[in-house]
């Protein structure tokens, strides 16, 4: 059943004292919300899920055309896809191509016996008429699995106060402790529970301008959203008419980091992960200090194919962090397997929709961390459609003893993502713990009721028979473009965690290690990180295995 109706009472919160407002500063102290507002809040969450997946684009423009099981060789299907893979469109459609209006079909890719092509639904009907035995489908999207606190989904809600309209102005002004200006960063006056807001960003001197229309009587919630090196906040609301000129707020720091989240599971060791080759399917990964990646490539048709770097978003970054993460001395931020081979294949574009990563692409991706030689491979993304390449793919992973663990997805329903649904993934969902993000970040809001002592199952994380692993997932700090840190929520956070985790345990068994490479030693991987897992004492369709530690 769907998170929405699993909750039968509010989710636990933090107990909180109320911020100084008479010093006009929010930020530094805890704040409090009703019980109501606090309902309020996880309701708007959880339609901005509902609306997340609602405008996500499921199909992309390749389209995977293979055999069937029973094909034979030197059968139709196979050379219908010979012809294909040999730019034969006439004899593939078994007419011919000349003309307008015609079947127009080019291939772009091959993964083993797949072939991903570009064509005209024209094409499509004239190949199943002429080999009505092979198989053809859309490839999907797949999307990054971490979450902001109100979600771009929002976005679409954003007022628009046109020129000349009445409004009651005032100023948001973001400060670091020793007083300096944070620039660049979004602000969101939320003025009803439906996600209507009066969007800025803070300009050089730190400072973001509002304007709320005279048509809505309260700001019933402000949220601070730095995209790194700060954290974000959420300041409680006012009535319209008592808005003050100014509020002062302070941005916390992320760095150093006295929250310490990883360190509740597994200490810092810089010779953790040694001998195992780790790969991350993402967004690209660095520059970074913390991060040494030895190499990998791009999978996104028409771009260069040697540019593993991330494309901007930071999300690969913040993954291979996590992961393979050198603790430098004034961050306290690290990984679990830092001595690990870390390899880097970028799925998601420079331009464009970056957040997302055709299946297609995902999967070439993983045929190249097989043949690199990887142990582990990392995948934070997901898709609500199935990948129709992709099993045969994990098949061949484990058949060369890869291990490939996948993020369940952010929805918070009873189901996974693909790939995480696959066999042959090991499916991770989120939790979170207490006393890890400040009383006043938005984090806060990600505790379901679904929690044992200080862990609580993530509102956000998906879940079913099966999760494989649970990991920690919310307000996790790690690398980010730029010698940078972030803070990021999500499976994409839990995911490499276990990876991480992975590693840092295969590491330390040479036995299993040094096994020749084969499925049965992806099983033998696995049956050793399900019997290390220590279960928190949730039902298995939240925690499948329990937690890496």
């Amino acid at each position: 059943m769907a998170a929405a109706n699993r909750r039968q009472e509010a989710p636990k919160r933090n107990s909180s004292t109320p911020a100084r407002e008479t010093e006009r500063v929010y930020g530094t102290a805890k704040w409090d919300l009703s019980k109501s507002d606090c309902e309020k809040v996880e309701h708007l969450l959880q339609q901005l899920r509902l609306r997340r997946v609602a405008v996500e684009p499921k199909f992309s423009d390749d389209v995977i055309v293979w055999p069937s099981r029973s094909a034979v060789a030197g059968g139709a299907e196979m050379a219908a896809l010979s012809a294909i893979n040999l730019g034969n469109a006439a004899e593939a459609l078994g007419q011919r191509v000349e003309g307008r209006g015609i079947p127009r079909m080019k291939l772009i890719k091959q993964l083993d016996d797949v072939s991903v092509m570009q064509a005209n639904s024209s094409a499509l009907l004239a190949m199943r008429r002429n080999t009505p035995g092979l198989r053809v489908a859309p490839a999907a999207w797949a999307y990054l699995q971490y979450i902001r606190p109100l979600g771009d989904e929002m976005d679409s809600s954003a007022i628009q106060v046109a020129p000349g309209a009445k409004v009651k102005s005032f100023e948001l002004h973001l400060a670091d402790p020793q007083g300096k200006p944070v620039p660049g960063v979004r602000v969101k006056a939320l003025v009803d529970w439906d996600g209507a807001h009066v969007p800025a960003v803070t300009d050089s001197k730190g400072i973001a301008s509002l304007g709320i229309p005279v048509l809505y009587p309260r700001v019933e919630m402000i949220l601070v959203e730095p995209e790194h090196t700060h954290w974000s906040v959420f300041i409680k609301g006012f009535d319209r008419v008592a808005a003050p000129k100014r509020l002062n707020v302070q941005a916390t720091p992320l760095v150093p980091d006295s929250f310490q989240l990883l360190a509740n599971y597994a200490p810092y060791d810089p010779q953790a992960g040694a001998g195992v080759t780790v790969g991350v399917i993402d967004s690209g990964v660095g520059p970074h200090a913390d991060i040494a990646v030895a190499g990998g490539g791009c999978f996104v048709t028409g771009e260069n194919a040697a540019d593993f770097l991330d494309n901007g978003i930071g999300h690969g970054t913040h993954v291979a962090g996590i992961i393979a993460g050198k603790k430098a001395a004034a961050t306290g931020i690290y990984g679990l397997a830092p001595a690990c081979r870390l390899l880097a294949y970028r799925v998601c574009p420079k331009t464009g929709e970056r957040g997302r990563a055709k299946s297609t692409d995902i999967a070439s991706a993983l045929e190249r961390a097989i043949s690199d030689g990887c142990n582990i491979v990392n995948i934070s993304m997901g898709s609500l459609e199935p990948m129709p390449e992709m099993p045969d793919i994990l098949q061949k992973a484990r058949d060369a003893g890869v291990v490939v663990f996948a993020a369940t997805g952010n929805d918070g329903q009873p189901l996974l993502r693909y790939p995480a649904r696959y066999s042959h993934t090991l499916a991770v969902g989120a939790l979170g713990r207490d006393g890890t993000f400040p009383a006043d970040c938005p984090e806060s809001f990600q505790e379901s009721e679904i929690r044992r002592k200080k862990e609580f199952v993530a509102e956000f994380s998906n879940y079913g028979l099966s999760t494989d692993f649970i990991g920690p997932g919310v307000a996790v700090l790690s690398t980010f473009p730029g010698e940078k840190y972030a803070m990021m929520s999500g499976t994409s956070m839990a995911t490499p965690y276990s990876s991480g985790m992975a590693a840092r345990l295969l590491s330390g068994n040479s036995k299993l290690l040094n096994m020749p490479d084969g499925p049965e030693k992806a099983d033998a991987i696995v049956k050793m990180l399900s019997q290390t897992a220590q279960k928190v004492g949730w039902p298995a369709e939240y925690e499948g295995f329990g937690v890496l530690k």
